[in-house]
């Protein structure tokens, strides 16, 4: 029995062969699919992880703590109330505390408020001149704080918490280096805490000591914290399933414990991003394997077709039924099962080979057991379908098979072409409805729903070849055509050429499908990525202020034609942008849907306030009138606005029974460039009715603010927020300041007097319908400050530069000045305009600014088609790329298994007197303009079918045409074949 298997295979070795390779395709593709869907799960980890902050990858809990019973013990309490705590490969938790206090400079100045920290591991993560803290009174400090207190290595200074509690002391054993592109920034060591992570130029950057140091504050309680780091790095993506599903069933933090971080919205981000990836993964897959299954049962039947005049040979002359059967599907089956482990190695190159392609961070492809299970699924479902291709070309009589008459269609193809069709219309109706699909549905319904068009529309056209061929044909014969009449009368009734028009039909539409969507998902993405980031290129830079950052950028670029300040805030609510709008038109992307100009929007953003208060002189002079319920002396801090933005403060003591005098403030930094602007007067506790008569300065001699000024309320106003506890009251003398703290428990640590030198509300524009700046909607928005101002909504647009579709666009100067705050929580930014010099960067940092990274909108897009639809939309590309090839096999299976009879049919033709033009132009122009015509078809269907057509269609067009002129060419080379022929040749015939 296996001599006659080898011997029927020696027999016909390439139809052999031919079918060996289309099985191990068929296992190849199937085992691609989910290969290429692993690997593109990890890439999207991966590409997460490149581009993920700190605080993306956190997640911290911070709450305050009682230290009466130890540092330790509070934070084992703390870890005890979290009933999820997020564990696993990758992983690490990271245990700290800071509890705040007041530094008094060596030199006259202001107390710093500062923070004292202990955290795990520190010391590792800091470049310290000296040595770590190692035991309690032990400190680190950084570069610029030990330089605004003017200490060193061994010098000792007084942490105070309290002012009514002594100082501790504590001695400085290293500092750490925060000049130059401070890596601390990136590092997830930090968990993304601002006021824990050491930043360049801040003075006000945290004290590292021990645990110990921290319980000898003698204060009550401490700030806590507990912070999860993921290394996604080190993660799987069943890891990722598993920490994303910890976080999601974790209950929600008690009262008083702050839970932050972008841990919890990363990891179901990615999540989801893998999902989206896999839709078009799988549809891609299914597709191709669909069409090499299609070709594999072409070849199939082809070949059942060719021995079956054997084997009805067999039977007449006695062979057993079990020869028989041996002799007809042995070679098949055995062939099948070779193709396995061949469709195996096959699968896992093309997997990695389209890794590699669609990919950046692609790794090594290897085989799963799940891979491997299609596998052996895949061909047990080829052996099924080799062994019906025989026992259906075994049906009919014998007469039958001895005349080689194909075997009759059943209605089950009709039936399916006729489901197809409806579940294609159905799916088409609902998304065009808009009805809500749930669950996986979501996902699959909207890609799979223009697929099925296609194929249903390849299969209809594939109804209408017989027809319109014989149409065709008739047509030919009465106009005395003989080639044309040959070729369309043999399409109309050759029973595969409808199958083969229908194949070519429905790949060239899903390739022009493919190559049309990931045209114009190139298009979105970049649109969203010039969008999401605001300009053509962005550095993030650290600057002593916003101030600074605006006055440092205008002197890199003095005629605003390339860069632009800016300052960027994320909150629950949306993203505020608060930009430097005197060159907002000329950097900024602008989105082609807003219906006004940028230039428009600047000028609305930046309406006439008042002038700012400027002091030009080395010393302020405060005339004023010390209340006689004042008994102790009343520390008052000018803040001011350097020469370059820097923040310039100077603090003086009002001493009480003086009664009005004048208080003499020493700003040196003043007297250069264009002076400083006051920004406010803090006064550290209630000033009991103090009077403000004026403002003046000396070196030189100027008056700032003369009574009238001072009495005129709109030029000073209270802190955003304090509007009910400090009440500022202009009087006959001058401006007389007082304070009633909500809960005389807990007063204000300071009480101010703001420079009105902003409008309020904040003139914004937001992102959102246009009626609400028809309202003038006054909103309330996070303006660089956690706290929430009033902004007045001057317009509305769909979208906006670096905010998206959820945020405010303000003037950065104006957003400055109304956060009545010097600290810092945005993120500090220079937008680049695409004609930005090439030395951008470096004209940047020589104006002191610290650049920390930068990003241009085609790595941000390059970054989106990394981890959202792209890499399954490129898997689409290839796998369509692939049908295709595949197409031109199907193409010369069947033009090449018609070839005897063909050459038969044709040669008795010529015998006859058919002329041999007549036999090359059926033969050749015959097969060319069938797969032409429905090569074209396809194209057009698939480029009907996308959702968008590309604004520049170079791609597309360019992989439709090669596509069809490859098809054609397997067409016409085959074609050519058979158009030699001379003669009746009986036995060829046979």
């Amino acid at each position: 029995m296996v001599r006659l298997v080898l011997s029927a295979i020696r027999e016909r070795l390439g139809e052999t062969a031919l079918l060996g390779l289309l099985a191990a395709l068929v296992v190849a593709v199937g085992v691609a699919g989910p290969l290429y869907a692993d690997a593109a799960a990890r890439n999207v980890v991966a590409a997460t992880a490149d581009t993920a902050t700190p605080s993306e990858v956190s997640l911290t809990v911070t709450v305050e703590m009682t230290s009466r019973n130890g540092y330790a013990a509070a934070l084992a309490e703390l870890r005890g109330s979290i009933a999820t705590v997020p564990a696993g490969p990758g992983v690490r938790e990271i245990r700290g505390g800071y509890r705040r206090g007041a530094v008094t400079p060596r030199e006259p100045g202001a107390p710093l408020e500062l923070l004292l920290a202990a955290r795990d591991d520190a010391c590792a993560h800091l470049v310290l001149t000296g040595a770590c803290p190692a035991g309690p009174g032990e400190a680190a400090l950084a570069a610029t704080t030990a330089s605004r207190l003017g200490l060193g290595v061994g010098d000792s200074f007084g942490f105070q918490v309290q002012p009514s509690t002594p100082a501790t002391p504590l001695r400085v054993t290293g500092v750490y280096a925060v000049d130059g592109e401070s890596a601390a920034l990136t590092d997830p060591y930090w968990a993304g805490r601002a006021e824990l992570t050491p930043v360049p130029l801040r003075a006000e950057n945290p004290i590292f000591t021990v645990p110990e140091s921290l319980q000898a504050l003698g204060a009550d309680t401490f700030q806590a914290t507990l912070d999860y780091v993921a290394d996604l790095t080190a993660m799987s993506p069943a890891d990722v399933d598993t920490l994303a599903r910890t976080l999601r069933e974790g209950d929600v933090p008690g009262r008083g414990i702050a839970v932050t971080g972008g841990l919890s919205r990363l990891l179901p981000q990615i999540v989801a991003d893998r999902d989206t990836v896999a839709v078009p993964v799988v549809i891609g897959a299914v597709l191709l394997l669909g069409v090499a299954w299609w070709v594999l049962l072409l070849g199939v039947g082809h070949a059942a077709a060719a021995r079956r005049t054997q084997t009805v040979l067999g039977a007449l002359r006695g062979a057993p039924a079990r020869h028989r059967a041996a002799l007809t599907a042995g070679p098949g089956v055995l062939t099948v099962l070779v193709a396995l482990p061949v469709g195996l190695v096959l699968g896992r190159l093309l997997a990695q080979l389209l890794a590699w392609a669609a990919m950046d961070a692609a790794g090594p492809v290897e085989l799963s057991v799940t891979a491997l299970a299609i596998g052996v699924g895949l061909t047990l479902g080829v052996l099924a379908s080799v062994v019906l291709a025989y026992v259906r070309a075994q049906r009919g009589g014998v007469l039958d098979a001895l005349r080689q008459v194909p075997a009759r269609r059943g209605a089950a193809g009709g039936i399916a072409v006729v489901a197809v069709v409806v579940v294609a219309v159905a799916a088409a109706v609902q998304l065009r409805n808009g009805d809500e699909v749930l669950g996986l549905a979501g996902y699959v319904l909207p890609a799979a729903a223009p697929v099925l068009m296609m194929v249903a529309a390849g299969l209809v056209a594939a109804r209408a070849v017989r027809p319109l061929a014989g149409l065709l044909g008739r047509a030919g014969l009465r106009a005395g055509r003989a080639g044309t009449t040959l070729a369309a009368l043999y399409a109309a009734r050759r029973p595969g050429m409808d199958r083969l028009v229908a194949l070519v039909v429905i790949v060239m539409a899903l390739l022009g499908h493919a190559a049309y969507g990931w045209q114009g998902l190139q298009a979105d993405e970049a649109e969203r990525a010039r969008l999401g980031l605001g300009a053509a290129e962005v550095v993030r830079v650290r600057a002593p202020s916003r101030a600074a950052l605006m006055q440092l950028v205008r002197q890199a670029d003095p005629a605003g034609t390339w860069a632009m300040a800016v300052a960027r805030q994320e909150s629950s609510s949306g993203t505020t942008v608060a930009v430097d709008t005197s060159r907002l038109a000329r950097v900024a992307y602008w989105p082609a849907t807003a219906e006004v100009t940028a230039g428009e929007l600047a000028r609305a953003l930046r309406p006439p306030a008042n002038p700012a208060v400027r002091v030009t002189g080395t010393t302020l002079l405060l005339d004023l009138t010390v209340p006689a319920a004042l008994q102790i002396d009343l520390p008052l801090t000018a803040v001011l606005d350097g020469p370059h933005g820097e923040p310039v403060t100077a603090t003086g003591a009002v001493v009480p029974g003086r009664a009005r005098h004048t208080l003499r403030l020493s700003v040196p930094a003043c007297a250069s460039g264009d002076g400083c602007r006051l920004a406010w007067l803090s006064f550290r506790f209630d000033p009991g009715g103090l009077v403000l008569h004026g403002i003046a300065q000396d070196g030189p001699a100027a008056v700032i603010a003369d009574q009238p000024a001072m009495t005129d309320p709109a030029r000073w106003r209270t802190t955003v927020g304090a509007e009910g506890r400090v009440s500022l009251t202009p009087g006959p003398e001058g401006l007389a300041v007082d304070y009633e703290p909500a809960d005389p428990r807990f007063p204000d640590p300071e009480v101010r007097v703001q420079v009105a030198d902003v409008p309020l509300p904040m003139p914004a524009v937001l992102a959102g319908q246009a009626r609400l700046a028809h309202d003038r909607t006054v909103l309330r928005g996070e303006l660089l400050t956690p706290l929430r101002r009033p902004v007045d909504v001057v317009a509305a647009v769909p979208a906006l530069p670096g905010a998206g579709t959820q945020g405010l666009l303000v003037d950065l100067e104006y957003a400055d000045r109304v956060g009545d705050s010097t600290d810092n929580i945005a993120d500090l930014q220079v937008w680049l305009s695409p004609d930005a010099p090439a030395d951008a960067v470096d004209r940047l940092r020589d104006t002191g600014l610290v650049p920390v990274s930068t990003q241009t909108a085609a790595q941000r897009a390059e970054h989106g088609l990394a981890v959202g639809q792209g890499p399954g939309s490129r898997f689409r590309l290839g796998a369509a790329l692939l049908a295709v090839l595949l197409v031109m096999v199907a193409v010369a299976l069947v033009v090449a298994v018609d070839a005897p009879r063909r050459g038969a049919e044709l040669a008795a033709l010529r015998t006859q007197g058919l002329p041999q033009r007549a036999v090359g132009r059926a033969t050749r122009s015959g097969y060319v303009l069938i797969v032409a015509a429905a090569a074209a078809l396809g194209g057009l269907l698939g480029a009907y079918a996308a959702e968008e057509s590309a604004a520049s269609p170079g791609l597309p067009v360019t992989v439709l045409a090669v596509a069809a002129l490859l098809l054609s060419a397997a067409a016409f080379v085959v074609g050519t074949r058979l158009s030699k022929v001379t003669g009746l040749d009986l036995e060829e015939g046979r």
